[in-house]
C-alpha cells in the first residue's frame, strides 16, 4: 500500500514532526528524519516502517547521548540499559557503534577516568576499586592498567583526611577523644575496602595531624 504524505507538522517541544498521511496512519519522526519528506511524497508501507525503526534507533542513540552526558558509561553499562529498553540486538549493536566511533565507548578510557574520578573525590582501596570495575563490566586488562598507578597507602590516607577535620571536631575535648577518633576513621576506612591494620596505622598517623596544632597551642 503507497500513502502519501499530506503535512510535516512541528510537534510541542521542537524535537519531533508528525508525518500526515493520506493512505496510511500518521506517524512522528525526528528533525532529521523529517528533513528527508515533503508534503505530495509517495510512501511504501515498507519506506515509512525503515523511517520508524530508524527514528526508533536515533531515539536510543539520543537517550544513550544524556545517560553519557551525566558521566562516562562503560560499554557493559550501555548494554544493560538497551537491553531494559527492550532494543533488539542488531539495532544495539548499531548504537554502540555509533558511539564507539565518536570516542564515547572505550572502557580503557572509562576505567582510567573512573579510577581518577574515585580517588580525587572518594579515595578507596584496589581491593574496591577492582571490584566496582568488575561490577561495571570492565574486562580485566583495562581494569589491571587503571589501577597500575593506585598506592594502597596514598589512597587511605588521602580518605582519611578528608574524614578527618570534621570527626576530628566531633571528639575534640573529649577525654577518650583519641581512641573515639582513631576507632571512627578506621571503621571509615575499612568501609572504603582498606585491611584492618592499614586502616588502623592510617588513623594514627592523621590523629597526630590533627591534633598537632592543639599541643603546639598548649606547648606556648
Amino acid at each position: 500500500m503507497t500513502g502519501l504524505v499530506v503535512a510535516l507538522r512541528l510537534q510541542r517541544g521542537g524535537r519531533k514532526v508528525t508525518v500526515e498521511m493520506t493512505g496510511a496512519e500518521s506517524f512522528s519522526l525526528s528533525l532529521r528524519l523529517a528533513e528527508e519528506l515533503h508534503p505530495g511524497q509517495a510512501l511504501e508501507r515498507e519506506a515509512i516502517e525503515q523511517l520508524i525503526g530508524r527514528d526508533r534507533l536515533e531515539t536510543v542513540y539520543r537517550r544513550c547521548l544524556a545517560l553519557i552526558a551525566r558521566r562516562p558509561r562503560s560499554r557493559t553499562e550501555l548494554k544493560r540499559y538497551l537491553r531494559a529498553r527492550k532494543t533488539g540486538d542488531e539495532e544495539a549493536q548499531d548504537v554502540l557503534g555509533r558511539l564507539a566511533e565518536r570516542g564515547l565507548v572505550d572502557d580503557r578510557e572509562f576505567a582510567s577516568q573512573w579510577v581518577d574520578n574515585r580517588q580525587s573525590f572518594r579515595p578507596r582501596s584496589l581491593r574496591a576499586l577492582r571490584m566496582e570495575l568488575r561490577r561495571l563490566g570492565v574486562a580485566e586488562p583495562d581494569a589491571r592498567e587503571a589501577l597500575d598507578g593506585v598506592r594502597e597507602n596514598d589512597a587511605a590516607l588521602a580518605a582519611a583526611r578528608k574524614k578527618a577535620a570534621r570527626l576530628y571536631e566531633s571528639v575534640r575535648g573529649d577525654p577518650k577523644s583519641r581512641r573515639m577518633f582513631e576507632n571512627k576513621l578506621t571503621a571509615f576506612l575499612a568501609s572504603r575496602g582498606f585491611d584492618f591494620d592499614l586502616s588502623r596505622e592510617t588513623a594514627r598517623t592523621v590523629w597526630m595531624e590533627q591534633a598537632e596544632p592543639d599541643r603546639r597551642e598548649s606547648d606556648a
